[in-house]
């Protein structure tokens, strides 16, 4: 893991010509209809704005951070941190694996 993991490309906000999608996708929310609300952004080719997933990238990206910092800081040499089971050589040296819950 590296400093480029981290790395955070915003989007730019809706513009006026996109108005006619974004009340679609509006609509198709509020019938819960979410993986349609979706295919309507994915279908005019939508990259203004936020969606789910990058609020769930950025979840994700703060949780690889916090184990990063977790190994970086550690006064233990034997522990190691990680999100998923470590592979042998990511445990050489480390005697204990912790999971955080997350």
């Amino acid at each position: 893991m590296n400093r480029l993991d981290f790395s955070f490309e915003p989007h730019s906000d809706m513009n006026a010509d996109s108005e006619s999608v974004v009340r679609l996708h509006a609509e198709k929310i509020k019938e819960k209809c979410y993986s349609d609300a979706v295919s309507v952004l994915d279908q005019n080719g939508y990259q203004d704005g936020f969606r789910a997933s990058l609020f769930q990238s950025l979840q994700d990206k703060i949780r690889r951070f916090q184990v990063y910092i977790m190994n970086q800081f550690n006064d233990d040499p034997d522990i190691y941190f990680s999100l998923g089971e470590p592979t042998p050589e990511q445990m050489e040296g480390k005697k204990f694996w912790i999971q955080p819950y997350v």
